[in-house]
């Protein structure tokens, strides 16, 4: 990957008009189910076709495409959700580390591979190749419990990388090569005093505490890393929920969302946002909690009465439905069905990432939702018209009906497979190099590119079928009596 990055070349009239953010890469190492690095990419393999793939995302740098779906499959603990789970640990790792964590604390989000020794005494690591205003990045850090033992940020985009910055396990200090991340004085003091403050916090990152002390390029970088990924868990309902009625507050959102509602044949034929105060009992307990942590810890502010606590309004959607008599009937989203629910709660967190041109993580995409629904949020995403701003959706899912041209190409689909050591592995369809007219659905299903369960059918018959008692249990039973 970092050879290849090398290479690449652009044209600087194209440069200076492309403003998408996107995701060329990810690994990470030793984190839960992934002993070894494992790496997932988004660069659209050459094909013949490539000119017709309108599911491709065009870039200021030659023969250099992006894909705006992936699928990862594989069998139940294979690993899928460790995917989209290290993503989001490591968004909020850099979110969190400066501004959230104790000074003197260890680092709550190392999770290393736990079925060896070693790997639970190793660092984990975790590096993002992307593209930020038509320059290209690589950022990574390792760390264990205690502290972070590596960081790096580098450019990219030209023949040569750049480093910006690296702080190496030898060494606690941050070194800042050349000039290219500052060219003033002012900004070199001004990343000197940032360093020394990480000296004392070994379990922040620079990157983090840069953002906070507003130097300008690290916190366009921060912001990008920390806001541009959105995970979705279909077990995470509740908060879907609410962030879809959020934006049901906005009149053009709550138009658009209504539509598409109507579209999934829900019956649903209007939607009304309204917001309710918090209940008054719910209140009391907070100013109780609040006045009782005010009287015994002295760190909180004396000003900061209970009186003066604010309550924010809770956002409920109302969906109206037709019923006897033509008659219009507002129902709570409590009332609907699963498939209802789990539908409008996806559809603000997809709005949202195809406005702002993020990135969508999905776990089990078909969860509660109907094959077609499936299959039209993966045309949304594939289609320049629907995502003109590149949006990207990396879903984990089970169904095989998608894998076959042309909602998918093949390489969108990814797999994911445990080693008889527990450990996943990680790995695209074109490792296979399937012939252009294969059935990949039946391909999978057969087994010819792993990520499937073994099903040991001895052990079924040991589990459902009840053994014929032997004579000599027969004979123990009689005597006793």
């Amino acid at each position: 990957m970092q050879k290849w990055i090398s290479s690449i070349f652009f044209t600087q009239s194209t440069i200076l008009h492309y403003d998408f953010s996107m995701l060329l890469s990810f690994r990470c190492k030793n984190f839960r189910s992934f002993r070894e690095e494992q790496e997932l990419s988004l660069i659209a393999a050459k094909t013949r076709a490539d000119k017709k793939r309108e599911s491709l995302i065009d870039t200021p740098f030659e023969d250099l495409k992006l894909l705006r779906c992936v699928a990862l499959y594989g069998a139940n603990a294979s690993g899928k959700s460790n995917v989209l789970d290290a993503l989001a640990t490591f968004r909020r790792i850099i979110s969190n580390s400066w501004r959230s964590w104790k000074p003197d604390g260890p680092i709550p989000e190392f999770d290393p591979f736990l079925l060896d020794e070693s790997s639970q005494k190793d660092t984990t690591s975790f590096e993002l190749t992307f593209l930020l205003k038509a320059h290209l990045y690589r950022y990574g850090f390792s760390y264990d419990r205690q502290k972070f033992t590596e960081e790096f940020l580098i450019d990219a985009t030209g023949r040569n990388d750049r480093i910006l910055f690296f702080r190496s396990p030898d060494s606690e200090t941050i070194r800042f090569p050349g000039r290219n991340l500052w060219s003033a004085a002012s900004e070199k003091r001004h990343l000197q005093e940032i360093a020394r403050d990480i000296s004392a916090r070994p379990n922040s990152l620079f990157l983090s505490a840069a953002a906070q002390r507003a130097f300008p390029l690290l916190l366009e970088i921060y912001s990008y890393l920390t806001k541009n990924f959105k995970p979705l868990h279909w077990k995470n309902m509740e908060n879907r929920q609410r962030y879809t009625a959020e934006m049901c507050a906005d009149e053009e959102f709550c138009k658009r969302i209504h539509i598409l509602m109507r579209f999934a044949d829900a019956g649903i034929v209007d939607i009304k946002a309204i917001h309710r105060d918090f209940p008054e009992e719910i209140k009391k307990r907070i100013s109780i909690i609040t006045k009782a942590l005010k009287e015994n810890d002295l760190r909180l502010s004396p000003d900061a009465t209970d009186e003066s606590l604010e309550f924010p309004s809770i956002p409920e959607v109302k969906m109206i439905h037709t019923g006897a008599g033509g008659h219009q009937y507002p129902l709570d989203e409590s009332k609907e069905s699963d498939g209802t629910e789990a539908f409008f709660s996806a559809l603000g967190p997809i709005l949202d990432a195809l406005s702002k041109g993020e990135t969508l993580l999905i776990d089990e995409l078909e969860s509660s939702l109907h094959p077609m629904l499936s299959r039209r949020f993966i045309q949304i995403f594939n289609s320049p018209e629907f995502n003109p701003n590149g949006a990207q959706f990396i879903f984990t899912t089970h169904n095989s009906n998608l894998l076959n041209p042309p909602l998918l190409s093949r390489d969108q689909i990814w797999f994911t497979e445990k080693s008889n050591e527990g450990a996943t592995k990680l790995y695209p369809l074109t490792d296979y190099q399937p012939r252009t007219n294969q059935n990949i659905e039946l391909g999978y299903l057969g087994g010819r590119f792993g990520a499937t369960p073994f099903l040991d059918e001895q052990l079924l018959r040991e589990a459902l079928i009840l053994q014929e008692p032997d004579q000599a249990s027969l004979n123990f039973s009689a005597e006793s009596k």
